[in-house]
């Protein structure tokens, strides 16, 4: 479904017009959404974040891959800051690469840092766009390919045509709720209600979903560097 589709969904349950047709560019700067439907855009993108953070869904999982380049320590992952690193493998070796902190990666810089393949990373800063940037230890000592398989939030909605990746029968119910309880018309019972059909959307979804990743919650024995 799209954005527009979703707050449809959302106006319907609270007896409200729908949008007939898709504005141009960003919401907030169109002047053919109505502000109360702005407000709506709004609690759909509030409870697509919540719903986002709950689990490690299938389809917002991505791989970045970074190419090393030797005695270079640093590098941008170029996928903003709201992520989560699932696993990170070097391609050439398939060996698992740890994160550790900060602290471990100024102890093994100085005096003087180690080179070859690296076993460890650490997040260091952020460029001018705000995407998180990362150190590998030992610093590379030529050039290999080390994926980040990552969860990355989608980006805020802005554009009507824009297709939601996540389950979107939780999402509508959650930005009822939400706008229920922004009306404040009903004492929150109703909005209480909605509350908890979104949340059992939310349980279901997640039992679906884990089906395909049912393998990630076994432990086995891996390389030890």
């Amino acid at each position: 479904m799209t954005y527009r589709e979703v707050m449809n969904e959302v106006l319907i349950r609270l007896r409200e017009t729908p949008i007939v047709s898709d504005w141009s560019g960003a919401i907030n700067d169109s002047s053919t959404v109505s502000d109360y439907n702005k407000v709506i855009g709004a609690l759909v993108n509030d409870a697509k974040r919540s719903i986002e953070s709950y689990h490690d869904w299938q389809i917002l999982r991505e791989t970045v891959n970074i190419t090393t380049v030797a005695d270079t320590k640093n590098y941008n992952l170029n996928s903003g800051q709201e992520f989560k690193i699932i696993d990170v493998v070097n391609n050439a070796t398939g060996n698992e690469l740890l994160q550790v902190s900060r602290a471990y990666l100024n102890r093994e810089r100085y005096p003087t840092a180690s080179t070859g393949e690296p076993h460890y990373y650490g997040f260091n800063g952020a460029d001018s766009s705000n995407n998180l940037k990362v150190d590998l230890s030992p610093t590379p000592s030529k050039a290999e390919t080390i994926s980040f398989d990552i969860v990355k939030y989608q980006d805020v909605l802005t554009n009507a045509a824009t297709v939601v990746k996540i389950p979107t029968k939780p999402l509508i119910l959650g930005a009822y709720a939400r706008a229920l309880s922004e009306r404040g018309e009903d004492g929150g019972t109703q909005s209480s209600i909605a509350a908890q059909e979104a949340a059992s959307a939310i349980s279901q979804a997640i039992m679906m979903d884990s089906g395909n990743t049912q393998f990630e919650s076994d432990w086995f024995m891996g390389n030890i560097h």
